[in-house]
């Protein structure tokens, strides 16, 4: 008996993962629950990054990161330890297609988040279909199938919703119905057809009844580790993605359940400059996948011949303005590098050299945590009018987050810019930014956008050692409500299956140059970030 598993990808309907090569010829191969436990370990699941390594791994969805106003560009010098600023131009720069590098040369990969997700979602479907069958020796045979079944079908959903809130537009409740989503498959066969793109509110629904799955397979299921799905984390997530449906009162339900599941906080005032302020073992983690190896690209070094390594990248000027003194994490969560001082630098997850790990064990792209349900709680009461709920709940929140008690006293659109701040503050680079920023252009009745510009940085070789300087950057803005917040469907895939079709992204031109000269003189101190020592 033979076992064909196809996957939506760019290289063909019957291309397969590793795993389905090696094991669809020999289904004998899969003998229990024990082996679809693993193939969901090492196969379904995003895998950990290795910080401070040779060349980029892991799953990390790391564009997210370059194409909200989390960060910019420093201008010191070419030092780049994981060579973003070539892989992620067209992110960072918001093109009308990806795979461009700065010379503006097509050199492909645009394709890979889509073939990474929609990879794992068919390992996903097979474990689905093949878990059922597997031999039950005793009761925890049972329990163990259900567990495997139940994180199955949440790493389905969660990766549904990757997809949808990267390749199709914000969900807007009024025009869900007639906005096209993305191609959904759930069956473990091959399926030789045009694929099309299902309605978002449908490719939304589908999310939802997977995660309503994966709620009631893992309610009450044993907790193997919070590197895998469970209980808590369905909840949660589950009252994400009614957040983004603007579903106010299932958004305000899923996130009062994962509250009544754990609803501790991090305090802190427990914590030193430079503490990890997320990881694994944090009484706010919920659940985490991928790695956080975006934290490691803010360290700075001086090499054997005595150049300055600045950090290529730093927290943008507009999100430090964010923290004021009183915030805790105005310290904590970003701060100076260690060895040159470049400031400001991202030190929440801390990935400068002397504190730098092998492998991080939370993820910058897919960690769950209890925050979140306070502020969905919160955000989801004060539209539902339920401010005194939003307050209370907000003010929980911030009370661990201030030096000081807060007291929370808004109301309508204030209240809800507050809520938005606090996101903003709090989930800094966790992947949230660019999905908020998003959802916000059709959040009724408070929609809101603003224009971001991101500078992309050239150099010149100077100096007898050739170390290639700042000469030049380019500027590229992102306009209020611009199409832009919507990616392409990747060349490639367009290019196999012309029936899923494209999104609309305009053409991104350079709103200015700028040089050192243009901002007070040049050189170190000429008023580009990243000079200040």
């Amino acid at each position: 008996m033979n076992l064909a598993v196809g996957t939506l990808v760019a290289g063909g309907m019957s291309s397969c993962s590793d795993f389905l090569q090696e094991y669809s010829q020999d289904l004998s191969k899969v003998e229990s629950w024990q082996d679809l436990d693993e193939v969901l370990i090492g196969s379904a699941y995003l895998q950990p990054s290795a910080m401070a390594a040779t060349g980029r791994n892991g799953d990390d969805i790391e564009c997210l990161h370059f194409m909200s106003d989390e960060i910019k560009q420093t201008f010191v010098n070419e030092y780049d330890n994981h060579n973003y600023q070539s892989t992620m131009y067209s992110y960072y720069t918001w093109q009308p297609e990806m795979g461009y590098n700065p010379l503006k040369k097509y050199v492909g990969g645009d394709d890979n988040y889509w073939n990474n997700l929609y990879g794992k979602i068919n390992v996903c479907n097979m474990v689905i279909y093949l878990i059922d069958e597997q031999p039950e020796n005793d009761k925890d045979d049972a329990v163990q199938k259900q567990r495997v079944k139940g994180e199955a079908y949440f790493l389905r959903a969660a990766y549904y919703f990757l997809l949808a809130n990267m390749y199709a537009k914000p969900y807007d409740p009024a025009t869900a119905a007639s906005t096209p989503g993305v191609p959904v498959k759930t069956t473990e066969f091959v399926q030789d057809q045009e694929y099309v793109r299902e309605s978002l509110s449908t490719t939304y629904s589908r999310i939802i009844d997977d995660l309503s799955q994966a709620e009631s397979l893992l309610n009450g299921t044993p907790v193997k580790s919070l590197h895998r799905a469970t209980y808590s984390a369905a909840l949660l997530l589950k009252s994400r993605v009614y957040l983004y449906m603007q579903d106010w009162k299932n958004a305000a339900r899923y996130a009062s359940l994962t509250l009544d599941q754990n609803r501790r906080l991090l305090d802190l005032h427990t914590k030193a400059v430079g503490d990890d302020c997320v990881y694994l073992s944090s009484p706010e983690t919920l659940f985490s996948m991928g790695g956080y190896r975006i934290a490691d690209i803010f360290s700075d070094n001086v090499d054997d011949f005595g150049n300055k390594l600045s950090p290529h990248f730093c927290v943008s000027d507009e999100m430090n303005s964010k923290f004021s003194a009183g915030d805790l994490r105005s310290q904590l969560y970003i701060g100076k590098s260690e060895v040159l001082g470049v400031s400001p630098v991202f030190i929440k997850r801390n990935g400068q050299f002397s504190k730098r790990s092998t492998i991080s064990d939370v993820s910058s792209t897919f960690l769950l945590r209890t925050p979140e349900a306070y502020l969905i709680l919160a955000e989801a009461s004060a539209f539902d009018n339920n401010e005194n709920l939003a307050r209370t709940t907000l003010e929980s929140f911030m009370n661990t987050r201030y030096e000081e008690a807060v007291s929370v006293s808004q109301s309508g659109n204030d209240l809800i810019d507050l809520i938005r701040e606090e996101r903003a503050r709090e989930f800094i680079l966790e992947g949230h930014r660019w999905f908020d920023l998003r959802r916000y252009t059709v959040c009724k009745p408070y929609r809101w956008s603003k224009t971001i510009e991101h500078a992309h940085g050239y150099y010149a070789a100077t100096g007898s050692w050739g170390i290639k300087e700042f000469s030049y950057a380019e500027v590229f803005r992102l306009e209020e409500f611009d199409e832009g917040y919507t990616l392409p469907i990747p060349r490639p895939v367009r290019e196999f299956q012309p029936s899923i079709g494209n999104n609309t992204r305009p053409q991104r031109d350079v709103v200015r140059v700028d040089r050192p000269d243009d901002t007070g003189g040049g050189g170190q101190g000429g008023g580009f970030p990243g000079w200040e020592w």
